[in-house]
């Protein structure tokens, strides 16, 4: 636990001493919030995968700021992260590339192709405790919160485990909201803390960001990517 924070509020909510040592592979637009909230949780073990830089059009649905401009996102959030929350992250200045994983696993990447990649590492991982999957497009989201060892999670999550050139997919940078992002990364961590305190997770969340209590009916093939 991080004792540069004051936890008391959160204190009959949720214990970070629960918490697995995670990994965040993509540090774009939900990937910070992700971090962030992570950070704020007190969540102290916290591992960041991401090759790209701070560009202008990042600014509005991410955690950073102007100043982070021309920065490598991973160590603008590493400098942020341990402004706001006194957490040292362990940060990766390059794509993932199949380097053994373990604790809690979160993707927030923007091609099929690299979701398989990650999966192919943590599926009958047993030490791999929990698997996080945020897609979003425009308005839409759409979370996975897996057990990869988990015979039923591994059938369902791998029913949409389609190719890219199968989705209809969008431009980053096109359906990027600050809104969206910070929904997704919610959604995701909440899922998280109701596992390290012993819960079961919700296995997929489906809903638009305006109407976030409602559980919408959308097709497998929708397109989902993450900036």
């Amino acid at each position: 636990m991080n004792s540069a924070l004051n936890l008391s509020q959160q204190s009959k909510i949720f214990d970070p001493l629960n918490a697995s040592p995670v990994t965040v592979i993509g540090a774009g637009s939900v990937g910070s919030w992700v971090v962030d909230i992570l950070a704020k949780l007190g969540v102290g073990d916290i591992t960041v995968y991401d090759d790209d830089g701070v560009e202008s059009h990042n600014i509005a649905p991410s955690a950073y700021g102007q100043d982070d401009i021309g920065m490598y996102k991973v160590t603008a959030l590493e400098r942020l992260v341990r402004a706001k929350s006194g957490v040292d992250l362990k940060v990766i200045q390059g794509k993932y590339a199949g380097q053994p994983l373990k604790g809690t696993v979160i993707v927030c990447v923007d091609t099929m192709e690299a979701r398989k990649m990650i999966w192919d590492q943590v599926r009958d991982n047993a030490l791999v405790d929990a698997f996080i999957d945020t897609r979003i497009s425009v308005e839409f989201l759409s979370i996975f919160a897996l057990k990869p060892c988990d015979l039923t999670d591994k059938a369902y999550y791998e029913c949409f485990m389609y190719p890219s050139s199968e989705a209809n997919g969008q431009h980053c940078g096109v359906h990027s909201i600050v809104f969206v992002a910070v929904d997704a990364a919610n959604w995701a961590v909440k899922q998280l803390t109701v596992h390290w305190s012993g819960g079961r997770m919700r296995p997929h969340k489906r809903f638009l960001a305006r109407d976030f209590d409602a559980e919408e009916v959308v097709s497998e093939e929708e397109s989902l990517v993450e900036d």
